[in-house]
């Protein structure tokens, strides 16, 4: 069969074959369907053979793949990974794509390119969905003001919800200026940053945008915290993510709690090791927990846990604490995770 007489199937996977690039085709299940010549080479073993291969048990790198290729059948959506350590040093990018029609799960792996004009393009990689991301939570805020604004008859109270949707656009602004431009987040004029104001008002922001957020969380502040030095506007959008991936994270029962709390925590440094990052702020939920399989992958760009999630605000929150010198690590388990934020003190404040 030749020419428009083939299907749209045929002519997919015919251009799939000949890819210079391993990939792979799963059932809804995760079951291999088809893999063309390159993975057939890349794993050593025939495509019967594969067919017949439980992936997960014969090697660390197959039971990596099919973690992501379970997460993209799971959630009916696209997941990808940039520079996934496959074991042996090799270091790979992954794209998993669903298909609705097909109830299939494609998966592509493209060498990982740290430099040249590849490296410029992956750190724009999904700019704009990104951006889109990062201004829904203020955005949710003004419009929860406006609506009290509405109902609201006291004019000085009517005043200051007013200065609430003027505070949260002058953020919106600042934060689309940052990422103008060069597509990817730059610092702002650094300040003084309290982690406890900080906190405080990320939860307002929260709150405002989703009024039942208030009866679970609580606050557990140190108030004797020195202050850290960096760019407000960032600090308080990261804050903000890991309050919404917390309420997002709830299930629909009753006894779902938050906390939000901060200390001092002499022992962690700056991911280079240069820089002392002692000032924690941690946001802990009693969820469902995140699974093992995602590991740190979960700060990589649309991998997510959720089903309509694009697995940007983590990203972007981590993002942000290495242009702080600090870092965003967590744990994990059913009934309990936190995500720790750490920050250097402003410098010439000693505890």
């Amino acid at each position: 069969m030749t020419g428009p007489a083939r299907t749209a199937t045929e002519l997919a996977l015919c251009a799939a074959e000949q890819a210079a690039i391993p990939v792979l085709v799963f059932a809804a299940d995760a079951k291999l369907a088809w893999a063309n010549l390159q993975a057939q080479e890349w794993f050593g073993l025939s495509l019967r053979t594969l067919q017949r291969t439980d992936l997960r048990q014969a090697s660390p790198r197959g039971a990596r793949l099919l973690d992501f290729v379970e997460q993209a059948a799971a959630h009916r959506r696209t997941v990808v990974a940039l520079g996934e350590e496959l074991g042996a040093g090799e270091v790979s990018d992954l794209h998993a794509r669903w298909s609705e029609e097909l109830e299939t799960v494609t998966l592509s792996i493209l060498p990982h390119c740290d430099t040249g004009p590849q490296a410029s393009q992956a750190a724009a990689l999904g700019f704009g969905r990104m951006l889109a991301h990062e201004l829904k939570n203020p955005l949710a805020s003004v419009r929860g003001a406006a609506q009290l604004i509405a109902r609201e008859t006291d004019l000085e109270a009517a005043g200051e919800l007013a200065r609430v949707i003027v505070q949260d656009v002058d953020r919106i602004t600042r934060l689309a200026d940052h990422w103008s431009g060069v597509g990817d987040i730059q610092l702002g004029a650094a300040s003084s940053v309290n982690l406890n104001r900080l906190a405080i008002n990320a939860i307002e922001s929260i709150t405002r945008a989703n009024p039942a957020a208030a009866d679970i969380i609580e606050e557990r502040f140190d108030p004797s915290l020195p202050d850290a030095q960096g760019d407000a506007d960032l600090l308080h959008q990261t804050v903000v993510n890991l309050l919404q991936n917390a309420l997002d994270a709830m299930p629909d029962r009753d006894g779902a709690s938050i906390t939000v709390s901060t200390r001092f925590d002499a022992g962690p440094r700056s991911r280079t090791g240069d820089v002392a990052t002692p000032l924690l702020l941690s946001v802990t939920d009693n969820g469902e927990g995140i699974p093992a399989s995602l590991g740190s992958g979960i700060f990589t760009p649309f991998v997510t846990t959720k089903p309509a999630g694009e697995g940007l605000g983590l990203a972007f929150s981590a993002r942000i604490m290495a242009l702080h010198d600090g870092q965003l690590d967590y744990e994990s388990m059913p009934g309990r995770t936190v995500f720790n934020l750490r920050l250097p003190i402003l410098k010439g404040e000693v505890k």
